[in-house]
């Protein structure tokens, strides 16, 4: 597995390229210090992940997420980060970005977060998704907050709405299938309209919808 790490911090990229060598010990680690250096490694060596810092000397890192995408459409891009907000985590999606990884957080979330996105899930932030903090307050003030609590709230079956719960959480149609002991075909069936419902045709764009609506499932089931 090849892994291109563009951050302009050294110590950063030597520790995120240690702890990546010690989950994988197989892996090949790029590095670079610009975007610039990291979209000329991208395009001299085949890589299946790209961790980008969202801040550069020569690039924002959106700019770079951007401009990368429209070279590379299949790579798999995650934001790097050290700053979490929610607009950011937003943009990335709409950019195509496969994550959004805070620099802050534990070696075992950032092993999740990577095992996630090379098996094909959308990782983002705890917090942005709908924390159990955030879901368990009891303050339904907060702006723009739209709790989901019934199919019937986002005009859903309740398969679709149950299946709609557990995309969310960044699950393939694969792990859907098995939780909900239905056949994967059966989950895409499913997809179809939830997608049309929402006017989308792709999981990132989904996410971004229910995020951009501030909707936040329970996680009674799904995510445990």
């Amino acid at each position: 597995m090849n892994v291109l790490l563009i951050d302009d911090h050294f110590c950063a990229r030597e520790g995120v390229a240690c702890l990546l060598k010690q989950i994988y010990p197989d892996i090949q680690v790029f590095e670079a210090e610009s975007f610039t250096g990291g979209l000329a490694i991208a395009r001299e060596q085949p890589l299946n992940l790209v961790l980008l810092d969202l801040q550069l000397p020569d690039r924002s890192g959106l700019a770079g997420l951007v401009e990368l995408k429209q070279e590379f459409p299949d790579l798999c891009v995650v934001m790097f980060s050290g700053v979490e907000d929610r607009e950011l985590v937003f943009q990335a999606l709409k950019s195509g970005a496969m994550g959004f990884v805070v620099k802050t957080v534990s070696r075992q979330v950032f092993t999740e977060a990577l095992r996630d996105v090379l098996s094909g899930k959308v990782y983002l932030p705890a917090t942005i998704v709908g924390s159990s903090t955030l879901l368990t307050s009891g303050d339904q003030t907060t702006t723009g907050i739209r709790p989901a609590t019934s199919p019937a709230s986002l005009g859903l079956t309740p398969r679709e709405f149950e299946i709609l719960r557990w995309i969310a959480c960044g699950h393939t149609n694969k792990l859907i299938a098995k939780q909900l002991n239905i056949q994967e075909q059966t989950v895409r069936n499913h997809l179809r309209p939830i997608f049309q419902k929402f006017g989308v045709s792709r999981r990132t764009e989904l996410l971004v919808k229910l995020f951009e609506q501030g909707i936040v499932f329970g996680l009674s089931g799904a995510g445990k």
